[in-house]
């Protein structure tokens, strides 16, 4: 499903509209996303495993939810939309970045956001996610040497646990 998206420049300015279709294999078309880490009372990453069709990084481990921000929409209020969309619950988030990422293809603004998960059921979008699970830094970097995880993903889950001594 295509998705129209604010299209902007390198200062984060809006000066246009886009298709997200339109955006791969073409870097100057910036867009944003948001992407949330979810932590629990332990420490532990709640790290979601994607399903293989999807287009980029299929059955990698990134981040605990993520998307494309639409057109003229709020980042926080997309990152919340995001949070139920694919893991069936919300909570409070707290504002943690906002990087220019390039990737092989596309390059976007993501605006990354922390949230505390307070218990109670987690229902994962199945046509996305494949899995979900709390991973501690230790089961976390066991996981880097025995599957795949999104560069990215991998980055923010370390900075994370670097940053929360």
């Amino acid at each position: 499903m295509d998705e129209l998206l604010d299209l902007v420049n390198e200062n984060d300015e809006v000066v246009g509209e886009v298709w997200r279709s339109a955006t791969v294999g073409h870097p100057e078309l910036i867009f944003r996303e948001v992407g949330i880490l979810i932590y629990d009372d332990k420490k532990r990453l709640l790290l979601q495993k994607r399903k293989l069709n999807k287009k980029s990084y299929p059955g990698y481990w990134i981040i605990s939810a993520g998307g494309h921000i639409g057109k003229g929409k709020n980042p926080e209020d997309e990152a919340h939309r995001e949070l139920k969309e694919e893991l069936g619950f919300d909570t409070v988030l707290e504002f943690a970045f906002k990087l220019l990422l390039t990737y092989p293809g596309n390059r976007s603004y993501a605006y990354g956001y922390f949230g505390k998960y307070n218990g109670g059921n987690i229902v994962v979008q199945e046509e996305e996610v494949e899995e979900v699970r709390f991973f501690s830094k230790e089961e976390f970097e066991e996981l880097i040497k025995n599957d795949k995880v999104e560069p990215t993903s991998a980055d923010w889950c370390r900075e994370f646990w670097e940053n929360s001594k």
